[in-house]
């Protein structure tokens, strides 16, 4: 089987090639930590604000995709716009970490599989059922991965430190969202995923091969309920974006 083909070995491409190519990554400005959103509403909330400014850039055919330096209670962050997808994410994370961002904070919407979360909770995931391709070039086949006990019982710790209220379950990482068939769903649920996303498991696969300090959590969104169709349920406002993002920066003072 092609997905069980991990190697622990040097790639013919490695990360650090890109930093030869002229105008594949401009770097003015890095911070040990980069928070990355992938709402692109809460990006421009966060960069239009006074003081933000650019500290540089990655690029891909599809153009540049900058970073913003954040200043916070005295301590700069800088600020990325998440791409959509595990390749894109991941190939991403790999850029930034040979650029020398040493701490990666994630964090976007999940759909809901169990309908007693409600929107806009934080949800903490704990281990992740593997239905992408990434996470198998990055760590050998299994049905889940997920970060260190250690890990996790740190990560909880700051939210609880900040008596950020969160819920810790298993989620289920897919590619192929418009594939997400009742019979499928169910099996999830009966595996113990209460959640889907479409690059946690990638993610995870990625920060172990690295050994990068990463911390993502989602809020929740629609609801995949295969008894009663999918109900898209409401947007995440403003002051809803905003609040994540706080719980991201309560997260980067941890790490600072």
């Amino acid at each position: 089987m092609l997905l069980e083909e991990f190697e622990n070995t040097k790639a013919v491409i490695e990360p650090e090639d890109l930093l030869t190519v002229k105008g594949e990554i401009g770097i003015t400005e890095i911070c040990d930590t980069i928070i990355m959103p992938f709402s692109g509403t809460l990006f421009r909330l966060i960069t239009e604000q006074d003081g933000v400014y650019q500290g540089g850039y990655k690029s891909n055919i599809n153009g540049k995709h900058p970073w913003y330096i954040y200043e916070h209670k005295g301590k700069k962050v800088a600020v990325m716009k998440a791409l959509l997808g595990g390749p894109a994410l991941v190939g991403t994370l790999e850029e930034l970490k040979v650029s020398g961002f040493k701490n990666f904070i994630i964090f976007g919407t999940c759909g809901v599989l169990d309908g007693d979360l409600e929107s806009n909770k934080i949800i903490l995931p704990t281990s992740s059922l593997r239905d992408e391709g990434i996470s198998y070039h990055y760590a050998p086949t299994s049905e889940e991965i997920g970060y260190s006990t250690e890990h996790m019982e740190h990560f909880a710790a700051i939210l609880d430190n900040h008596h950020i209220p969160h819920t810790q379950t298993k989620a289920w990482t897919t590619d192929a969202f418009y594939r997400e068939t009742p019979e499928k769903v169910k099996r999830r649920m009966a595996a113990g995923a209460q959640v889907v996303d479409m690059e946690w498991a990638s993610v995870a696969a990625w920060a172990q091969y690295r050994a990068a300090d990463v911390y993502h959590f989602f809020y929740t969104s629609d609801y995949v309920d295969v008894d009663n169709g999918w109900d898209a349920r409401d947007g995440h406002d403003e002051d809803n974006l905003l609040r994540f993002f706080d719980v991201a920066l309560k997260i980067a003072e941890e790490l600072s």
